[in-house]
């Protein structure tokens, strides 16, 4: 009996009132930047001098951070490099060693 009615229950699917979120940082930017320039008249001389350091600030953290990422990918160059150049000059040296071993043993034929 138990069987009859689970055969005939139909499953539906499950709703759910799931809105995705998505944060946009560059449209709080541009959105703060509107925000700034629509009142930049009717600030006094030290909202001004604030907001140019708001702006200077960001600007600095920009350069900043684009320093940052050249100068990490730079130094990971050269260590790539280093660690390329040591291992072939150690295979190379090997090799080097081996043919003078082989050299050796097979000697000049008299």
């Amino acid at each position: 009996m138990l069987e009859r009615i689970r055969f005939m229950k139909v499953n539906r699917n499950k709703q759910f009132d799931y809105t995705p979120r998505y944060y946009n940082e560059r449209k709080e930017r541009i959105e703060k930047m509107k925000a700034a320039h629509e009142n930049k008249d009717d600030g006094d001389a030290i909202q001004r001098r604030e907001a140019l350091r708001d702006r200077l600030q960001t600007t600095w953290a920009m350069d900043n951070t684009v320093s940052n990422h050249a100068r990490s990918a730079n130094i990971r160059l050269i260590v790539i490099l280093v660690a390329l150049l040591a291992g072939t000059y150690f295979i190379l040296d090997y090799v080097d060693i081996f043919a003078a071993e082989v050299t050796k043993i097979e000697g000049p034929e008299k």
